[in-house]
C-alpha cells in the first residue's frame, strides 16, 4: 500500500472518531446535587444532572437523548461551562423542562467575547433541539434563557483531543504524499 492511500485511509478513519459526547448518564441523577467541577474535564456553573424519569411528561423526560440523565440549569437562569486551556464546542441537544423558552449563547476566551449567537433558539418540552454552533478555541460557554425556568441539555459534544491529533497527522501525511507524487522523477 503506498503512502498516499495509507494517509487517505488514516484521514477517513480519524474523521469518524472526532467527537466526544458527554451524556451525563454516569452521574447519579440526583437533582439536588450540582455537577462537580472537574467532571469530564470541565467546570459546571449552575448545572445539575437529573434522571429522565424524575418528572414524567416534562422536558426532562423527552430531553434525555442518551440514556437516563440530562444536565440542567439548576436555578432556572444563566449557566456556564468552562475549561482551562480551552475547548471547541460542537453542539448539544436542548429541551425546555416546563414551558417554551428561548436560548442564546456566548463563547468567551481569556475574558473576551469571541462568539455570540445573533438569534435565539426556541426550545419546547416535546422535542430535543440540536443546537450546533461549531465554535473553536473558547474557554467558557455561557447559556442564557428567556423563560426563567429550567432546560435540559444532553449529548454535550466536543472534539476528542486524540482524534484531533490523529486527524492533523493524517492531513499532514496526505499533503506530504501528494507533494512527493507531484515531484519530478
Amino acid at each position: 500500500m503506498n503512502k498516499f492511500v495509507f494517509s487517505l485511509l488514516l484521514l477517513l478513519a480519524s474523521a469518524g472518531a472526532s467527537a466526544g459526547v458527554i451524556g451525563f448518564d454516569d452521574l447519579p441523577g440526583d437533582e439536588s446535587e450540582a455537577i462537580a467541577n472537574g467532571y469530564q474535564g470541565f467546570d459546571w456553573d449552575n448545572f445539575g444532572a437529573i434522571r429522565a424519569d424524575a418528572y414524567p411528561g416534562s422536558g426532562y423526560a423527552t430531553g434525555a437523548v442518551s440514556l437516563a440523565n440530562t444536565a440542567f440549569n439548576r436555578d432556572g437562569s444563566i449557566a456556564a461551562i468552562s475549561k482551562a486551556g480551552g475547548f471547541d464546542f460542537i453542539g448539544a441537544y436542548f429541551t425546555s423542562a416546563w414551558l417554551e423558552q428561548e436560548l442564546a449563547f456566548d463563547g468567551w476566551r481569556n475574558g473576551e467575547l469571541v462568539y455570540s449567537t445573533n438569534v435565539s433558539f426556541v426550545i419546547d418540552t416535546v422535542t430535543p433541539l440540536w443546537i450546533g454552533l461549531g465554535w473553536s478555541g473558547i474557554d467558557t460557554l455561557v447559556i442564557y434563557n428567556s423563560g426563567g425556568t429550567q432546560w435540559a441539555m444532553d449529548e454535550f459534544t466536543v472534539p476528542e483531543p486524540g482524534s484531533l491529533g490523529l486527524f492533523s497527522a493524517a492531513l499532514a501525511g496526505l499533503a506530504a504524499a501528494r507533494r512527493r507524487s507531484k515531484a519530478p522523477r
